[in-house]
């Protein structure tokens, strides 16, 4: 129940504490009210850091953490609150679960009184504020220090099967046993969050998504680079590549300026995927946009889950992304570079090197091995400076179909292993050489990741 009267005041009236407080429950409520009304689901965690190896050791301890209850109650830990205090795991967990949900609680304001014990003792576990004294100084001078006594926000920890229907409480983590016996934190878990970069587990779902559909904008936009649009018509397979591009460029806009920009509400980031996902839907004969989950901010990683597995599904029914073309920017005459910030580059998967050129194909097959020097960005100067080869490059005769091979191209498998290799894999920026006995080159580094 919300308290939104004012209070009326008038010369002449008797003041008591009641009257002050009634006055700043009017402005918690009238602000709590706004922004329930405004804002979806506007409650959850906006930054928090758990210690993974005091759980190990049995222990539930926080780092820091910041949000609001459900109830409009904020929070910032340790800034302004203090933290909550240690709690043992190990008895609370039973021998036949598998997990143990972990909440942060505050006990509900009562609405007749009672909210805030004057002291630490025993009558202060069920209040909302302990009373607390600190030292205040006049703002004006400086000076005048008094004691003023504050509400500390009594915030404890509360686990799953423990009693909290007198609590408000907030989803925290979820905690599970290795195979060692030791207990660890589920990394799958999303507690509600106000803005998803509170969670490593959403960005990083965001960063996979956006990877994956610019690797297939790179994919489908070379595909089409040499469709001639004053044609006649289109065949159904241009029509179905230009409607997927279509529903790849819109999502990949939408996902880059959430990630990169606003990192706003989780439901935000929600409703772009299922419009993507929704668009996706046109590719799929067997799944339809109204089967998609809907936003739950109780239980976000059921609901991001299964959307993310739908989109990335989907995203395969036209062209499997187990190829990826890495975009290659030529930064001098005869030097060309290109970051491998993609994880799965450095995974299972075979790096080949694509070349086409004026020179005749078997100059193209012996000179391509025997100059072309392939090494990290910067460690490609020093092999040319010093006539010293770069990762080993086999001329494929018969280049795999995943790598869709063009009939002007040569294709080299590259052998990822010695010094070379190694330093890419510390820099994650590939260079490459090509002297000019191959003029006009036209390059292409291809990634085929094997099949999980």
């Amino acid at each position: 129940m919300r308290h939104l009267s004012r209070i009326v005041w008038q010369e002449g009236m008797y003041l008591g504490p009641h009257h002050f407080q009634a006055q700043s429950r009017y402005f918690e409520d009238a602000v709590h009210f706004a922004a329930d009304t405004l804002w979806f689901s506007p409650f959850g965690l906006l930054g928090y850091q758990l210690n993974a190896e005091a759980l190990r050791n049995g222990t539930l301890l926080l780092t820091h953490a910041r949000g609001l209850f459900e109830d409009g109650l904020p929070f910032d830990m340790p800034s302004s609150d203090p933290l909550p205090e240690p709690r043992q795991v190990e008895q609370l967990f039973p021998p036949t679960s598998d997990t143990l949900m972990s909440y942060l609680a505050v006990p509900k304001r009562k609405l007749l009184g009672g909210n805030c014990a004057l002291d630490s003792g025993s009558n202060a576990n069920g209040t909302r504020y302990v009373a607390e004294e600190r030292p205040v100084f006049d703002e004006i001078t400086g000076g005048d220090e008094k004691p003023v006594r504050f509400g500390r926000k009594n915030i404890r920890f509360l686990f799953e099967g423990e009693n909290g229907n007198e609590y408000q409480l907030l989803p925290l983590a979820r905690i599970l046993r290795d195979g060692a016996g030791h207990f660890i934190f589920d990394e799958k878990f999303i507690p509600p969050v106000i803005r998803f970069n509170a969670s490593e587990t959403l960005m990083g779902i965001v960063r996979r998504l956006i990877e994956i559909l610019t690797q297939k904008n790179t994919s489908f936009t070379g595909a089409i680079t040499g469709y001639d649009r004053q044609q006649s018509g289109m065949s159904a397979q241009q029509t179905q590549t230009f409607w997927f591009l279509h529903a790849v460029n819109s999502g990949l806009a939408a996902l880059r300026h959430l990630y990169l920009s606003k990192q706003g509400h989780p439901e935000e980031l929600y409703m772009e995927m299922l419009r993507l996902g929704g668009a996706l839907c046109t590719f799929g004969l067997d799944s339809s946009a109204a089967n998609l989950p809907l936003y739950d901010h109780l239980d976000l990683q059921a609901c991001f889950e299964t959307l993310d597995i739908h989109i990335r599904e989907h995203l395969e029914l036209v062209v499997p992304t187990n190829c990826i073309s890495v975009k290659l920017d030529q930064v001098d005459r005869y030097f060309w570079e290109a970051d491998l910030k993609d994880s799965r580059f450095f995974g299972q998967c075979r790096w080949f090197f694509s070349a086409a050129s004026d020179i005749g194909e078997a100059e193209l097959i012996t000179g391509i091995p025997a100059l072309v020097k392939v090494c990290s960005a910067r460690f490609v100067p020093e092999l040319v400076k010093r006539a010293l080869p770069g990762l080993r490059l086999t001329h494929v005769a018969t280049p795999p179909a995943s790598l869709s091979p063009r009939i002007t191209n040569q294709y080299f498998s590259i052998v990822r292993s010695g010094p070379c290799w190694d330093h890419l894999m510390e820099t994650r920026r590939v260079g490459i050489y090509i002297p000019g006995d191959i003029p006009r080159p036209d390059l292409e580094l291809l990634v085929l990741l094997e099949s999980s």
